[in-house]
């Protein structure tokens, strides 16, 4: 009669390491569906590439552990109740429901698996782990820390990086750019009429050059890029979207101290070409749709201080490595989905009709 008292611990024991191996892992497995499907809309207030400040929708960020825990519409995680946490919620609806995330126009509604497995993480009680996302130590202050005398009228000293600063509007990056900067000599943009490029200053007689290939695309290729050399001191704003460009350009792209935007959709870019432009320490907003980088690239941009947006839709990243820059850029957007940015056109708010 002592087995069953004996083998009953014994299959406690066993049983452990099974019901520790089966508990969802949220930077490992949640985080990245979150990444794919839900970040580029709900991200924390950001400044887009071209001065916009971006909000997100609805109130709802997911980007941080605050941010999952709360939200203007209601709870969006409850821990151990799936059906009042808004998050499983939305993604469980109907494909048809108006209210499904992500919405109709957006993709597909998330596979059952991944479904199941949000309600299971949910279920296990929302463990978040170590992941803490963005600006969460932030918004509650320690009075306790530092000196322990949590004086409320103490200024955190200077330099201190332990708190995100203010992100500057564009027209102040570009005013600070520009400082000491002479404009190009005349004969110097006029070797560039006849060719594939369109140079023009961003406007207000700055210095600065925006430089796009419009109707052109099919007569920019590595080559071409090297001719923009002699202007690349000036280039902010640069768009080689669906030209034959690969990585040898982008050794010419990475003298461009100045560049803050780039624009390399659909082109032959690789990683070692990727990993080149972690030299333009300025760089705001990368688009690298439908190019062939992959980890190998991403692990070089997190030496990118002021980078904002990337755009990796179509491309070899894995989810993984789009967690680990997150982690390395707080704040970062990354867009791993079909919403893309306009190109940049020849005049400041216009679109050049196709034909």
């Amino acid at each position: 009669m002592r087995l069953p008292f004996v083998a009953f611990p014994a299959a406690l024991c066993l049983m452990a390491p099974i019901a520790a191996q089966d508990k969802v892992d949220f930077q490992r497995q949640i985080l990245p569906i979150l990444e794919r499907n839900c970040v580029e809309c709900h991200a924390a207030a950001h400044t887009s590439s071209d001065g916009r400040l971006v909000k997100p929708k609805g109130g709802v960020m997911f980007d941080s552990k605050d941010g999952l825990l709360n939200g203007k519409k209601g709870k969006v995680v409850v821990a151990r109740k799936p059906a009042d946490s808004l998050l499983y919620l939305s993604i469980s609806l109907p494909a048809d429901d108006e209210d499904r995330m992500p919405p109709q126009k957006k993709g597909d509604p998330l596979p059952e698996a991944q479904q199941q497995l949000i309600k299971k993480w949910i279920e296990q009680g929302a463990d978040f782990g170590p992941w803490k996302g963005k600006g969460d130590d932030d918004k509650r202050p320690d009075p306790k820390a530092g000196d322990g005398g949590g004086d409320k009228n103490k200024q955190p000293a200077t330099g201190d990086r332990s708190k995100p600063q203010p992100k500057a509007t564009l027209a102040a990056i570009r005013t600070s750019l520009q400082k000491g900067l002479n404009p190009v000599p005349a004969a110097t943009l006029a070797a560039f009429a006849e060719g594939p490029f369109q140079v023009a200053s961003i406007g207000d007689d700055s210095p600065l050059l925006r430089v796009s290939c419009h109707g052109h695309t099919d007569k920019v290729d590595d080559r071409a890029v090297a001719s923009l050399s002699t202007i690349a001191d000036h280039i902010t704003e640069l768009q080689l979207g669906r030209t034959s460009v690969g990585d040898a350009a982008c050794s010419v792209l990475a003298q461009m101290s100045r560049l803050t935007a780039l624009d390399l959709r659909q082109t032959q870019v690789g990683n070692q070409g990727a990993a080149a432009l972690s030299a333009c320490k300025q760089l705001r907003s990368l688009n690298l749709f439908g190019t062939r980088v992959g980890d190998y690239a991403l692990a070089a941009l997190a030496e990118l201080p002021n980078l904002e947006a990337v755009y990796l839709w179509q491309t070899e990243v894995s989810a993984q490595a789009a967690v680990r820059l997150r982690e390395a850029l707080p704040g970062l957007r990354l867009v791993m989905t079909a919403d893309l940015p306009e190109p940049m056109t020849e005049g400041t708010g216009q679109r050049r009709n196709r034909r």
